[in-house]
């Protein structure tokens, strides 16, 4: 990994690429088969080995990229006997509305259950206090170095995710809006990034999601988000299928990394499943994929709006129609810590990049 390192006065010092840099697949005999059967860290290891002297970060970073690379390669073979929706003769019960269970219960039909019968699923401590909190310190870290400079690359906790031929992957404003809705992209925080993976990895979070999706899951770029929301911060009704598509197939995992719903903002969730995407932008909604107060509660008829109170590693499951918000109440203190990471499959992802294998 080609570097300088550039000081300025009151700031730290830290490695800044002078250019992307070009990851050739051709000098790595092999890679190209592990990419496309998606042995990622097998791909990784390999490029790892090749490389003089890497850092732990400059591992990360390949690990990313080649996240991509694989992703890349798998959306271009056709899906095949995938059943859509997924169906299960399971069923869950509810709490106010919502299905909450314990995470020793969470598999594949109670998945199933509870979000394509009743919208949501509350799964509660499915991640252990410290891994929250090495997540909280992590949010921190790559917020501060993004706030310090965004045109610097800090090779642990701001670098843009780019693509093997090093070009920057995401949409032009995206990052900007991101921040400025109290959020980061987890990809673009390399540490952090694979961090997350593991942790993954280590409650069976691929396997679950993939035999939930049918298919091999994708993090995308652009909805796997660090959040640190203030407690002033302001909320507004959304489906994400408004702005994903109605017709994709993914499904959410929104993990509370910090207890909130009274001293911190949570969620407010229309229980009730819906199956359509209710009319957007009409008056007093505040961004035209905003959904209106009177929208919202023609939809909601009789049912529930609940406000669930969550503890560190508590996490929440929902595809692109469940109508929700962040929850708010005037007294509220706290930031709130959150990782919100959407899953797709290769064949029904949003847009041609931008897409992690996982």
């Amino acid at each position: 990994m080609l570097s300088r390192l550039r000081r300025r006065r009151g700031a730290p010092q830290v490695a800044v690429q002078d250019a992307p840099d070009t990851l050739v697949l051709a000098d790595h005999p092999g890679i190209e088969a592990l990419l496309d059967a998606g042995d990622v860290q097998a791909a990784t290891a390999l490029v790892a080995a090749a490389t003089s002297d890497p850092t732990a970060d400059d591992v990360s970073r390949i690990e990313l990229r080649l996240r991509n690379e694989a992703f890349r390669r798998a959306s271009q073979v056709p899906a095949t006997d995938v059943e859509w929706p997924p169906q299960t003769t399971r069923e869950i019960t509810c709490t106010n509305g919502i299905p909450d269970i314990p995470a020793a219960e969470l598999d594949r039909d109670a998945l199933v259950a509870a979000v394509r019968g009743h919208g949501v699923l509350i799964v509660r401590g499915l991640f252990p206090e410290a891994v929250c909190a090495d997540l909280r310190g992590m949010v921190d870290s790559t917020m501060a170095a993004f706030e310090q400079d965004r045109q610097r690359v800090d090779p642990a906790w701001n670098t843009p995710l780019t693509d093997v031929n090093g070009q920057v992957l995401g949409a032009t404003h995206f990052r900007s809006f991101n921040h400025g809705a109290a959020g980061l992209s987890a990809a673009d925080s390399p540490r952090s990034a694979t961090y997350i993976i593991r942790a993954f990895q280590e409650v069976g979070l691929p396997e679950l999601i993939g035999s939930y999706l049918g298919e091999r899951p994708v993090l995308s770029l652009e909805k796997w988000t660090l959040r640190r929301v203030p407690p002033d911060t302001g909320s507004s009704w959304h489906q994400d299928g408004a702005f994903l598509g109605a017709e994709k197939h993914t499904i959410n995992m929104w993990v509370a990394l910090s207890d909130c719903g009274e001293r911190a903002s949570g969620l407010d969730i229309l229980a009730r499943r819906l199956d359509h995407i209710v009319p957007t932008g009409t008056p007093g909604a505040f961004f035209d994929w905003d959904v209106a107060p009177d929208v919202v509660d023609r939809e909601r008829g009789s049912d529930l709006i609940v406000s669930p109170v969550f503890q560190a590693g508590d996490a929440v499951f929902f595809d692109q129609y469940l109508l929700h918000k962040t929850g708010t109440q005037p007294g509220f203190t706290e930031d709130r810590y959150a990782l919100e990471s959407w899953f797709f499959t290769p064949s029904s992802f949003p847009g041609p990049s931008g897409g992690l294998l996982l």
